[in-house]
Parts: C-alpha cells; sequence; structure tokens
C-alpha cells in the first residue's frame, strides 16, 4: 500500500503546477480581490449577497464565504503567493448607458468602488422642508477616476437628475472624470430647431421623414393616427389641432430616437422636481447637488401636482439651453478618452472608424459624395475628412470635431430659412451611421446576440459593405457590427500602447461582453445591460415586469460594475467586472493583466493572475462571459436573439485546451 500510494504521489510533486486550473477557479496572486462577494451558482434572487457582505469606500472590505471569511486592504496590501506580489494604486470605474434609469444608477453608485455619495447643504432656493429629502453629491473616491461611456437619457424618469450628477462631478474632478458623448445624448440637438416657431408653421408634408430609417412613419401619418385615436363617437379633431408641439416631440420619440416612454417619463420627473423645489426649473443653485428621496413615487402628494403637455416640452428645450443640464453635460464632454493603456469611446473603433477625423462640414443627412474605401489603406479627401496615424492625436482631433460642432450650436441653434442648414450638423452626423458612410465611432458597435461576435454578424458585415459600395447606399450600415476581432485595428491601437477598448452603446446581454486579449493582443470590453431580462426566467412570462425586476421590463436584475485597477494606469493593470446576472447571482471576475512583461500567455509569474477562460469562444460557440464557480456563465445568440448556459468550470477548461491545440 505504501508503495502504491508513492507511485500515485511522485507524479504529482513533479508536474508543473496546474495553472490552467489555477486561473478556472479565478485564483487571484497577489493584491485585493475583487471588492464583490464570489458566488457560487445559486439560481435565485441575491444569491451572492446571501454568502456575505461588503463595505464600499475605500476602507476594508469584509466578505464571508460559506466556510471562511477574509479581509483585505481596497488599497492593494495584499498576500503574496508564490512570490509574486501585485499592489494596487490606480483604480478607474466605468459606467455606460444607463439611458435615465434612476433605481440603476443608485444601484451602481453603491456597489462602486469609486463613486460615492457626499452630504450636501440644502441650497438657499429650497423653500420645502421635509426630513426625506437629503441632498447629495456625486463624489469621486480619493486617486480614483471614473469614465461614463454616454447615453445617459432617454429611457427611465432620471434624465435631469442622473446628468446634473455627472456634469457636477466631472466640474469637481476635471482630471479625473471624462464623460463621453452617447447618440442619445447628442440627437437631443434637434430639439430646438424641430420644435422652433419656424418649423411648427411649416406645412407636415414638408417635414422629412427619418433618412435612416425607411420603415419610420412620416409626420403625418403619425398625425392621422392620432386623429384617430383621440376620436370620441366618431367626431376626429382636424389635423391642425393635433400638430402641437407635444405631438411633435412624441413623433420624434417614437419614430425617429427609439424611445417612445421619454416623453411621460419626462412628466414623471419634472413632477418630482416640482414637489422637492416647489417649480421647475429649479434655481441654477440646486445644479450642483442631488435630492435623494425614498418612495416619493407612491406619495399621494406628487401625484396630484401636475404637469401639462407644454410643460413637458418646455423642460426638454430648457435642458439643452444655456442653464439646462445636458447642455453642460455635452460641454463637458469628449468623443474618445485615453486613460493609459486603455481607451474609451462610446461606440466601436474597427477598419472604418480607427484614423478617421470627419470634416467639420460634414452634414447630418444622406451624403452626396461616393462611399470612401473601406479597406485599407485608408485615405479622406480634403472634404471628406482626414486621417491621422498616431492614436492620441486622433483623439485630440475628434474631441475637437466635438467641440468646434458644439459651438456652432450655440450660435445657431435653429434652421435657416430654407430649412437646409442648423447648427451642430456636423456633431449629429456623427451620430448616425449613414450620414458617416458607416465610420461613425460614437454608433458602430461590436456586441450582436449578447456576446462581442457572432458568424451572423460577419456575414451580415461582409454583405452590408458590398452593398454599399454596390449600390452607393451608405444605410447599409444602420445596424450592422463591427468585427471586434479584427487584427487591423488592434495592432494600430498596440502600436500606440493601447491594450484596452472600453466600449458602450450595444446591449451585451446580462453582464460586460469582453474579448480576451489573447486573440490579438488587445481587451475588447463592451458593456450595455439595457435589455437584459430574462424572459424565461418570469414568473408569469408575460412580458410585463415582476417580482424582482427592479431595473425595469427591459433590464430587470441585472446590472453590472466594470472597473480597472492596476500598479498604474499604463502597464500591470486588469479589469474586473461584478454585478448580478439576469437570474439573480452575483458574480465578480478579474481579468488578467495588462501592459506587463510577457503578458501575451507566456511563462511569468502573472500568469496565474485572473482568470484567462474569461472572454474566450468554446469550441460549439459558446463565450465564456462570467465565472460562477463551480461554473462558468456562457452566452451565445444572434441580434436580438440571446440564450444562456452554465457548465461546470472543468468542463470548459477542457474544451479551451482542445481549442488552443
Amino acid at each position: 500500500l505504501v508503495v502504491a500510494s508513492l507511485s500515485l504521489l511522485l507524479p504529482l510533486l513533479v508536474l508543473p503546477r496546474p495553472r490552467r486550473l489555477c486561473r478556472a477557479l479565478n485564483i487571484h496572486r497577489g493584491g485585493p480581490a475583487p471588492s464583490r462577494v464570489l458566488a457560487v451558482a445559486v439560481e435565485g434572487v441575491g444569491a451572492g449577497r446571501a454568502l456575505g457582505s461588503h463595505r464600499r469606500g475605500g476602507g476594508t472590505i469584509a466578505m464571508a464565504s460559506p466556510s471562511s471569511a477574509s479581509k483585505e486592504s481596497s488599497s492593494g496590501d495584499g498576500g503574496d503567493l508564490d512570490g509574486c506580489s501585485t499592489r494596487e494604486g490606480f483604480r478607474i470605474g466605468y459606467l455606460s448607458d444607463v439611458e435615465g434609469h434612476w433605481d440603476y444608477f443608485l444601484d451602481y453608485v453603491e456597489r462602486s468602488n469609486v463613486l460615492s455619495w457626499e452630504e450636501a447643504e440644502r441650497p438657499p432656493s429650497v423653500m420645502i422642508e421635509s426630513e426625506q429629502i437629503k441632498f447629495r453629491r456625486l463624489a469621486l473616491r480619493p486617486g480614483a477616476r471614473f469614465v461614463y461611456g454616454g447615453d445617459a437619457v432617454d429611457k427611465g424618469p432620471g434624465d435631469i437628475r442622473i446628468v446634473r450628477a455627472l456634469a457636477s462631478l466631472k466640474s469637481r474632478y476635471r482630471d479625473r472624470v471624462h464623460l463621453l458623448v452617447g447618440n442619445r445624448d447628442l440627437n437631443k440637438l434637434r430639439l430646438p430647431s424641430e420644435l422652433s416657431e419656424s418649423d411648427m408653421t411649416r406645412d407636415v408634408d414638408d417635414i422629412p421623414k427619418p433618412f435612416w430609417n425607411e420603415k419610420a412613419k412620416s409626420l403625418r401619418e403619425y398625425l392621422e393616427n392620432t386623429r384617430e385615436e383621440k376620436s370620441v363617437d366618431g367626431a376626429k379633431e382636424s389635423l391642425d389641432d393635433v400638430n402641437t408641439r407635444a405631438e411633435r416631440l412624441r413623433y420624434m420619440f417614437r419614430h425617429t430616437l427609439g424611445c417612445p416612454d421619454t416623453f411621460e417619463f419626462r412628466r414623471e420627473e419634472v413632477r418630482l422636481l416640482k414637489q422637492i423645489y416647489g417649480e421647475y426649473p429649479p434655481d441654477p443653485d440646486t445644479h450642483d447637488v442631488t435630492p435623494l428621496r425614498e418612495e416619493v413615487k407612491d406619495s399621494t402628494e406628487l401625484i396630484l401636482i401636475g404637469v401639462s403637455d407644454e410643460e413637458v416640452v418646455d423642460s426638454f428645450l430648457y435642458e439643452m439651453g444655456p442653464e439646462g443640464s445636458l447642455r453642460q453635460y455635452l460641454h463637458l464632454s469628449s468623443i474618445a478618452a485615453i486613460v493609459g493603456n486603455t481607451i474609451f469611446v462610446h461606440g466601436a473603433i474597427d477598419r472604418l472608424t480607427m484614423k478617421y477625423v470627419p470634416s467639420p462640414t460634414t452634414k447630418f443627412e444622406l451624403p452626396k459624395s461616393l462611399p470612401p474605401p473601406f479597406e485599407a489603406p485608408y485615405a479622406a479627401t480634403p472634404t471628406d475628412g482626414k486621417i491621422i496615424e498616431n492614436v492620441h492625436e486622433w483623439v485630440q482631433n475628434l474631441n475637437s470635431y466635438l467641440h468646434r460642432g458644439l459651438d456652432d450650436f450655440v450660435a445657431r441653434p435653429e434652421w435657416n430659412e430654407e430649412r437646409t442648414s442648423r447648427g451642430g450638423e456636423s456633431v449629429l452626423a456623427i451620430q448616425c451611421r449613414p450620414a458617416m458612410w458607416g465610420r461613425s465611432v460614437v454608433c458602430n458597435s461590436y456586441a450582436d446576440g449578447g456576446v462581442i461576435a457572432t458568424p451572423d454578424a460577419e456575414a451580415e458585415r461582409k454583405r452590408a459593405t458590398r452593398a454599399a459600395r454596390e449600390r452607393s447606399d451608405p444605410v447599409q450600415f444602420e445596424g450592422i457590427a463591427s468585427d471586434a476581432m479584427d487584427p487591423e485595428p488592434a495592432g494600430w491601437l498596440s502600436r500606440h500602447g493601447i491594450r484596452r477598448v472600453v466600449v458602450g452603446h450595444k446591449p451585451t446581454g446580462d453582464c460586460p461582453a469582453v474579448l480576451s486579449h489573447e486573440y490579438h493582443g488587445v481587451e475588447v470590453v463592451a458593456v450595455d445591460t439595457s435589455y437584459s431580462r430574462r424572459r424565461d426566467l418570469a414568473g408569469d412570462n408575460d412580458g410585463t415586469a415582476g417580482e424582482g425586476e427592479q431595473f425595469g421590463e427591459s433590464r430587470g436584475r441585472a446590472i453590472a460594475v466594470v472597473e480597472i485597477a492596476g500598479e498604474d494606469a499604463s502597464s500591470r493593470n486588469w479589469l474586473e467586472t461584478s454585478g448580478v446576472l439576469a437570474c439573480g447571482t452575483e458574480y465578480s471576475n478579474r481579468f488578467p493583466i495588462l501592459g506587463g512583461p510577457d503578458d501575451d500567455g507566456g511563462e511569468d509569474d502573472d500568469d496565474d493572475f485572473g482568470d484567462r477562460h474569461l472572454g474566450r469562444r468554446l469550441s460549439d460557440g459558446w463565450w465564456v462571459k462570467a465565472a460562477v464557480p463551480p461554473n462558468y456563465h456562457l452566452c451565445r445568440g444572434s441580434g436580438r436573439f440571446v440564450e444562456y448556459d452554465i457548465r461546470p468550470m472543468e468542463d470548459v477548461v477542457d474544451d479551451l485546451r482542445l481549442v488552443d491545440a
């Protein structure tokens, strides 16, 4: 028996350490573990939280597991395993596509290791006295940084408060906070011109359909339908009666901006602000603070406050005016930001957008020019734009393009007499792919089917590019997905020290969609959980939000916290993702180090740091999206169809070993 036992043990003593398995189990080699409970795969709400707790705020993080409890310093003074000590001296948080969801925003801040709320004095102009109303100011934790990735508005009752909080944060931490523009932020530049008195007096047939959506209804069709809906006992209102600013705005939201509920969400928020401040718009001395009041939506007093259609329209115009929240946000924003070895944009950096800066004379319309070359080598004419080889200069030029366009909007916010030009045309163009011949770094996007890349997306991309060239039809680019696995943009970024791209814009299922850096040297991170509710888990499956769907019908339970931490911004840093999956299970993952020595998978002391299986595609097409020991959370899909699965970690490790072979 002794001899037999020794014969079994001897190979284990001389074999190399099982690094793949170590990675699969998400063993962290030194430094702080992600500041969230590492949950087991328990189906149910808050499974991870049931296992332990954490205290945010830069102090001690206490986490309890079923078998043990541990404490680690968030400053990075973690243990030293196998002689490898990794200390955290840098942390940046990322959030994108909140789209007015106030409750989601509050929960994100609560979970964040970067943001917090600090107490603020009651503004002098606030006359109402209520212990239920507390005023807070969004704050950045010491030494931390933060990027908001765009699309702050449209699909929830928190547009004004969220945008005010972000703008205030940026104004107080200018060098450590970056606000990016998304299409939903930029397209509000249309409102002053398209709701102006001169546009309201035009014949409805002179108002064109959205050129980027061939299936959209015309304004006349919408108004005729509205007449039918408002008819009483067969008596219809005249077309002039329904051709109001409110109906024009509802038409824009429903048929040109893809957010049919925005009008009523704004009514709800204005009602709340009138309740708190006694008037709307409130005094400008309130802009720097955020009112927080729980259970206010259930208040009878709040429901009794009236907000007319005209007040709703005026609120959108006010927020785009000189004192408005969205105007301030835009003027504090950028199209792109680089922090160390990471670049942030709202949409995507692909073969069409890389190096390209549009001409400031670009108009928000179908381009009259011939299709540009869609393959390398890239070229641009002086009237079309310019190509900039250095990625840092490219970002600077993109941001100059933005602010030049915003200044143009301020100078002439309404149409000219011929309705052929208005201020901000170039900025409106960059948030519209057809207007840019598919070269919009704001609106191009990677994600498809809840993952970072799919075969169907590749086929559709090739078809659309070919059709755009053959038919000179830029509308073909609307809705296609960029190629995150393309080595051409990755090589360009790598040559300039960029090892990670972080974007939002396109839904990624119930957690971030990541492409491992092992594919081409650049890690691609897409984060947008705005459509993450799993209807297959809904109790009644009728498509309505039920118990546990705290973030609404589309978001459901899912929330994602994305942070980058490490020794510094430019090297030896890593991605951390945490939050709640659509099924209610909490997760907390750390990805491999980027920017350090031998971070391409070579033999060095960082090999076991982080989980190298995350962001990989299995042999059968499923993507590894999150670790929830003892399983991996998998996803695959196409277009709007998304499906999920879980598999034991050992099975995933074995599959990827075969893929690598």
